[in-house]
């Protein structure tokens, strides 16, 4: 017998081909569950060289041994016309057919079936989730993707960091004007700023098929910028550029490597795209321009002492270059945001933003920011309605994730929680690993009865390094019945707070609100600490919903509105205040704050709803 029918009897060209179709189904496979349960690219490289090793030692196998009745045994030691190998095929045909059509399934799951990466879905119990959450509606496969990551400064003076920073940003936001490019936002790509991590790990998080890269260095008013495009699933560099200019010739060194990674990524442009940045100047003042760079990157890092100098950076730019639009529409997004944080000055900061965003909207009507820092404005003093008007319009011009986001926050406070949710979403496509937003995502999902995708986001955004996210987990522990977890949450939060890295009630307080927590006979000096420290969820486990409606009231009388419409957007539509929501004086205190004659006018809330011509019930 020839050794090519020795082969054939023997089933060593069936184990071979069984071998095939089972290893390229292993790899679909675990290249598909591998990335979800956290493993790296890696394991799958892995996987892929241990199953390609295991080929020829399985063809070995075939030859040297055969299955029997009685075990396996060596092809040796059976008598020919013992052998059993012709059953033996029969199997190994039925196993391949049916590795076959598993195989088909796959591929036909993977090329026609919705994805599988989506949010989720309020109602279900996604406690087992350890993905990140994400949007139904992801966009759709074949659109080009691609990341900017913030460029490195390369530049003596760490003061620089704002310009290459700044630099970086201002490529994204020409890079997003491309249609058939999803591009996502700064919050998402510079989350990875200072990170020491794979470039393929941060393509995966933001879901993204190519990076821009690279460094500026300035000295002087000399500019040398290098920027380089890497396919991810390549690895491989597209192209790279070095560009020494002078400062005056910055917005044409952004247009150049704009139109080079368009040329790369082969786009055909729409003529509605991208405004050449040397035809359309945002300043001709390069020291105006510079202030404006440092106004963006202090607002980015939040807090009050940076979003006052944000403010003084934004104030020199317009009053260097009084038709600076962005940088007025600057100055009203950072000094409505600034109204939060420093409450004791809102009412002047605010007015900062009336006048410099009304201002931007006079240089240009289509201003997205501008829009959006009335639109905040307009909600920290109630005016409901004009806010949302204002900030529903800026999110839908604006293609990057602030407006949006303030839109649901604001769809929040006034009770639309379903429409918050999709505006969060939306932003979220944009800005996938934003925390703050993961923060509203998880309040939202509270807010909605799903504890378990509220856990899922606001372990995302602590993961993300914001504090707000250690605060939501605290009131989800309470919410859940774990008061031990969430006292822990809220040393956490206390210790960050010491740190300077939050703003939150002081040690003494936290100690006595944890003590009342575990011992309800301190129930009364938890309740104190609470109020004195305006700590609504503390009074609202302590059953003291009373107390709470005291101080929203005596609030709006106060006129302070912005504090009672971050307590809306935060906590006052979760199921734990449902007690509170039954409450004549809660019902009064939504009744003044013009919530009732906004829903009146706009459709009912998901948790309200009228009876008769002038009452209401909330769930």
């Amino acid at each position: 017998m020839s050794f090519f029918k020795e082969l054939k009897r023997r089933n060593v060209f069936r184990v071979g081909i069984a071998y095939t179709v089972a290893t390229w189904l292993l790899i679909q496979v675990t290249d598909t569950i591998f990335p979800r349960i956290g493993l790296p690219d890696s394991a799958v490289t892995l996987v892929i060289a241990l199953l390609s090793i295991g080929f020829i030692p399985a063809l070995i196998f075939a030859w040297v041994f055969e299955m029997t009745p009685e075990g396996l045994k060596r092809e040796s030691q059976i008598q020919r016309e013992k052998s059993v190998t012709a059953q033996t095929a029969s199997k190994l045909n039925q196993l391949t057919i049916a590795l076959l059509v598993a195989a088909i399934l796959v591929v036909v799951a993977d090329r026609f079936l919705p994805g599988s990466d989506t949010a989720p879905e309020i109602g279900v119990n996604t406690s087992a989730v350890t993905s990140a959450p994400a949007a139904k509606d992801e966009p759709a496969p074949e659109l080009l993707s691609l990341a900017v990551l913030p460029f490195t400064n390369m530049s003596s003076d760490p003061d620089n960091e704002y310009f290459s920073d700044g630099i970086s940003e201002e490529l994204l936001n020409l890079l997003v004007q491309v249609q058939g490019l999803r591009v996502p936002s700064r919050t998402s790509s510079f989350a990875f700023k200072g990170k020491n991590m794979d470039i393929k790990e941060i393509a995966r998080q933001l879901k993204v098929e190519h990076i821009l890269e690279g460094s500026v260095r300035k000295s002087g008013n000399q500019v040398r910028i290098t920027a380089q495009l890497i396919d991810v699933s390549t690895d491989t560099h597209m192209w790279s550029q070095t560009y020494d200019r002078e400062l005056e010739n910055i917005f044409a060194i952004q247009d150049e490597i704009s139109t080079e990674i368009i040329r790369e990524l082969k786009i055909a442009l729409d003529t509605t795209g991208m405004v050449p940045r040397d035809e359309a100047r945002p300043t001709s003042n390069m020291q105006a321009y510079q202030d404006y760079l440092r106004g963006r990157y202090l607002f980015i890092q939040r807090g009050a002492p940076a979003l006052r100098a944000s403010l003084a950076a934004f104030q020199s730019a317009v009053a260097l270059d009084p038709e600076f639009t962005e940088a007025w529409a600057g100055l009203s997004m950072t000094a409505a945001t600034l109204a939060g944080w420093d409450q004791a000055n809102a009412e002047a900061t605010d007015r900062i933003a009336l006048d410099a965003g009304n201002h931007a909207l006079q240089l240009d009507p289509s201003s997205a920011i501008a829009m959006a820092g009335l639109g905040m404005v307009y909600s920290n003093q109630g005016e409901w309605q004009r806010s949302l008007d204002l900030l529903k319009r800026s999110s839908e011009l604006s293609k990057d994730s602030s407006p949006i986001y303030f839109y649901g926050l604001v769809l929040q406070s006034v009770g639309y929680l379903s429409e918050a949710r999709q505006a969060f979403l939306q932003a979220e496509r944009v800005d996938p690993v934003y925390p703050q937003l993961q923060v509203f995502l998880g309040l939202n999902a509270m807010a909605l009865g799903d504890l378990a995708a509220a856990r899922n986001y606001l372990q995302r955004a602590i993961d993300g390094g914001n504090a707000n996210g250690v605060g939501g987990m605290f009131f989800l522990e309470l919410e859940t019945g774990k008061p031990e977890s969430a006292i822990a949450y809220l040393e956490e939060h206390t210790a960050l707070v010491e740190a300077g890295q939050a703003s939150g009630m002081q040690r003494q307080s936290a100690d006595a609100i944890a003590a009342a927590i575990r011992d309800q006979s301190l129930l009364q000096s938890g309740i104190e600490a609470a109020m004195l420290e305006d700590h609504i969820i503390a009074l609202n486990y302590f059953g003291a919903e009373k107390e709470i409606a005291h101080l929203l009231n005596s609030d709006l009388a106060s006129g302070i509105a912005l504090k009672n419409s971050l307590r809306l957007a935060f906590h006052l539509w979760a199921p734990a205040f449902s007690g509170l929501r039954q409450l004549p004086e809660y019902k009064q205190f939504l009744r003044d704050s013009g919530l009732v004659g906004l829903w009146k006018e706009r459709g009912w809330p998901d948790l309200c709803k009228p009876l008769g011509e002038d009452d209401f019930a909330c769930e």
